[in-house]
């Protein structure tokens, strides 16, 4: 491992490492919180700290926000951003990598949930391309997919991407369905998703996958929906429940009629793709 002058780690290190932390906080961290922790971490003075920071929100991995009268770091949106393996996010500035292997999402950052930067949203995605890729040899196997409360449209484009031929995405959000509608265009995929404002009642297709990232009271109160609109074999991608929450998720969707494919956590949240039996 390389080190500086002052015996920290390289670059590339320190970096990624802040990124992580300011990703994986349960709270916003201020500056000073986040200058604390890297000084002691990499063994250089606050100020040394503080001025690595401001170089990472120039440069636009760190960004400042403002919260009830006080500023805070988070993530930044105005580069090329890894949120999996091969999930790529890009704000509409930047032209994709070529690199064959990367899959490239292009997100325009609003207020609606999902532009990459929560643990809930990677975890969703890491799930997603997780159980695509085991399932690989086969060829696809989703061919109908919703994305249930779609926010900013991000697992949906990134469902259409890997390959779901049609794609459902549902919100009661006005707001949330302008934004989406916009990411879907940025990246030409209005002929594969979707767009729907409507409940959930209304609908009477039935869906190989489905995707939700929601807190655990309405993932729960999804079950009956799910149980009459899903194909047999079917795959559900489940996030936005707390870690110690997941016992719960399970009684509600019982492993006798679901085995669990794939399940992580990140920063006290969790996400889990389960399997219609």
């Amino acid at each position: 491992m390389t080190a500086d002058k002052s015996g920290s780690r390289s670059p590339e290190d320190w970096e990624q490492v802040v990124h992580r932390w300011v990703m994986e906080a349960e709270r916003k961290m201020t500056v000073s919180a986040l200058a604390s922790r890297l000084a002691g971490h990499i063994g250089v003075s606050r100020r040394e700290a503080r001025r690595r920071i401001q170089n990472l929100i120039e440069t636009g991995l760190l960004t400042y926000i403002y919260q009830y009268g006080h500023s805070y770091v988070d993530l930044g949106f105005r580069r090329p951003t890894a949120i999996s393996p091969r999930i790529v996010l890009y704000p509409p500035a930047c032209s994709p990598s070529p690199d064959g292997h990367i899959v490239p999402i292009v997100i325009e950052p609003g207020v609606a949930f999902g532009d990459g930067r929560h643990p809930t949203t990677r975890l969703a995605v890491e799930g997603l391309e997780t159980v695509w890729n085991s399932d690989a040899d086969t060829g696809p196997r989703f061919h109908r997919g919703i994305d249930i409360g779609t926010g900013s449209g991000i697992l949906a484009i990134v469902a259409a991407r890997l390959g779901v031929s049609q794609v459902d995405a549902v919100d009661i959000d006005p707001c949330a369905l302008k934004e989406a509608r916009q990411n879907i265009e940025h990246n030409r995929l209005e002929r594969q998703i979707n767009l729907r404002q409507e409940v959930l009642e209304s609908l009477e297709t039935r869906y190989d996958l489905v995707m939700a990232n929601l807190r655990l009271p309405t993932l729960c109160a999804l079950a009956a929906w799910i149980q009459t609109h899903t194909h047999p074999h079917a795959h559900l991608l489940f996030s936005g429940f707390r870690a110690h929450e997941q016992p719960a998720l399970r009684k509600a969707y019982p492993a006798s009629r679901y085995r669990t494919r794939w399940s992580r956590t990140q920063a006290d949240w969790g996400a889990v793709v389960m399997q219609r039996r």
